[in-house]
């Protein structure tokens, strides 16, 4: 439970950051959301609060692990929970679970959101292919994630790049296939598997107030 108070306490801290709601792409103010997907979806806490801002539309929480049974008895009807790993799905092969059959078909999604996946996606090409060819015409797809640097609150000045402790934790990371550069470096990928990006907003992911995110809270 520790683990998961931890995540919840990060959801909350990172909504706030980025000024109050959960999502930031303009769907919900240009055209009604159907089908939409929250890609490792935790605790499923972003999940139940996409599920409110779309109240007609069916959201899907998937995850590799099952989302607590508290948060499943809360969540309103409209959500839906599927186990499983986005990087196992295979267009060319016939769909063996709910994720091939329901989610992940060509041209299905309208919205697909993925918040701080970098600890679990170690095929970033792969990924964003998956999801470009899942989305319907004029879908979306929001991605929130962090490089892994440490700088200087309220500044530009990097902490981290001389810290030995911090280039292990990256070399280790590059070794397992996974990337301390997921925020940084989405954009170039995303334009590559195929999708316009409309924007990149960036963000100062602070445990106190500063000048750049004003509304960051503690974690505790």
């Amino acid at each position: 439970f520790i683990e998961q108070n931890r995540l919840d306490a990060q959801a909350a801290a990172i909504v706030e950051m980025i000024g109050g709601a959960p999502c930031i792409a303009p769907t919900r103010h240009q055209w009604n959301v159907c089908k939409a997907v929250d890609v490792g979806c935790g605790t499923g806490v972003a999940t139940v609060q996409i599920a409110a801002i779309y109240p007609t539309a069916k959201v899907y929480g998937l995850d590799l692990s099952p989302v607590p049974q508290a948060v499943q008895s809360m969540a309103p009807p409209n959500v839906a929970w599927v186990e499983g790993n986005i990087l196992d799905v295979d267009y060319h092969a016939p769909p063996v679970d709910k994720m091939g059959r329901e989610l992940f078909v060509p041209y299905n999604l309208d919205y697909i959101f993925g918040r701080m996946l970098f600890l679990g996606i170690n095929d970033w090409t792969r990924y964003f292919s998956t999801t470009y060819h899942s989305l319907t015409s004029g879908g979306f797809i929001e991605h929130q994630d962090l490089d892994w640097k440490f700088y200087r609150v309220g500044t530009d000045e990097c902490l981290s790049d001389d810290w030995e402790w911090h280039k292990a934790v990256v070399a280790g990371a590059e070794q397992a296939g996974l990337s301390t550069r997921a925020g940084s470096d989405a954009a170039g990928k995303m334009k590559r598997a195929g999708f316009e990006v409309l924007s990149v907003q960036l963000y100062e992911f602070a445990f106190v107030p500063s000048s750049k995110t004003p509304n960051s809270q503690a974690m505790g």
